[in-house]
């Protein structure tokens, strides 16, 4: 899931270069969870759930866990991420985070590498209980390690393939 609306975001070529990987026992697919979902209202959660809504806990549900890839803004993550948990995370104490694994990717073209944003969401996943995969990942100057066509420094494809291999462990 990367956290980004932006087309030609960072973010979005760090979750398709996860999804190009291969490492035994492990399938990915690359969901843009966080563009067509309402803002979180709670009068909205109900039956019918927005189509948005259904799709991303659907899909949360069927996984085995989730990559999050996220950009910082402001010191934190993005608000169409921020939204995406909101709805993820309920209904209190039955929502499609329970139980799962949870990787997360931070990237900037600062020298930060999103840490702040990956910060946040690794305090957050454990609240929400849900489970914390891998190490802290930081990629600063990410734009030096991703061009205009999405491909990846193999640098940064190797880092992204432990953290998978993690995930298949």
């Amino acid at each position: 899931i990367p956290g980004s609306l932006r087309a030609g975001s960072f973010s979005a070529a760090l979750a398709r270069a996860i999804c190009a990987e291969t490492v035994d026992r492990v399938s990915t697919e690359y969901f843009d969870a966080v563009r067509d979902l309402p803002i979180y209202d709670q009068d909205l959660d109900g039956d019918p759930l927005p189509p948005a809504a259904a799709r991303l806990r659907e899909r949360i549900t069927a996984a085995d866990g989730l990559f999050i890839v996220t950009p910082e803004y402001n010191y934190n993550i993005p608000g169409g991420l921020k939204n995406a948990v909101d709805w993820a995370s309920r209904p209190f104490a039955a929502h499609c985070l329970l139980d799962k694994k949870v990787a997360v990717v931070g990237c900037s073209p600062g020298t930060r590498g999103g840490k702040a944003s990956v910060e946040y969401l690794r305090s957050v996943v454990p609240q929400l209980k849900g489970q914390l995969v891998g190490p802290e990942v930081l990629i600063p100057a990410v734009n030096t390690l991703v061009d205009c066509n999405g491909v990846v420094d193999e640098s940064v494809r190797r880092r992204l393939r432990d953290v998978l291999a993690e995930f298949a462990r």
